[in-house]
């Protein structure tokens, strides 16, 4: 009997562990450089409610440049580059006007076509396309 328990604890133990699946931190902005397309935005991954976002975020050369940002009125825009890097396995973005300022974000998940940012400030979830 203590065997069946065992191994079923076991067994339990090894389905969750394989079940997690964990991202691995960026290790440089190569891991990132491109365009993005920003789909849109949940508060958190079990999260039904989806907030639209419909821009781009293009990141080269330690800038990265917001197109296409929607406005309830007019046409979108463009934001001016701003500098980020990679440092400490998150994505820091400055803030523009605040000089040493940054907004910082880390790696959920990442495939060739898609991947998933954390807002460390306000912990929404990020889900972005590979253009």
């Amino acid at each position: 009997m203590n065997k069946i328990k065992i191994l079923l604890t076991l067994s339990l133990l090894f389905g969750l562990s394989s079940s997690a699946v964990f991202a691995d931190a960026l290790s440089s902005d190569k891991d990132i450089i491109g365009s993005w397309f920003l789909e849109y935005t949940k508060k958190s991954p079990e999260d039904v409610a989806k907030k639209s976002m419909g821009m781009t975020w293009v990141l080269n050369n330690n800038q990265l440049t917001q197109k296409d940002i929607p406005q309830v009125r007019g046409a979108p825009y463009d934001a001016p580059a701003v500098d980020y890097i990679v440092e400490d396995g998150n994505l820091k973005v400055s803030i523009l006007g605040r000089a040493g300022k940054f907004d910082v974000y880390s790696l959920v998940e990442k495939t060739d076509k898609s991947m998933v940012l954390k807002d460390n400030k306000y912990g929404t979830y990020m889900y972005f396309i590979k253009k």
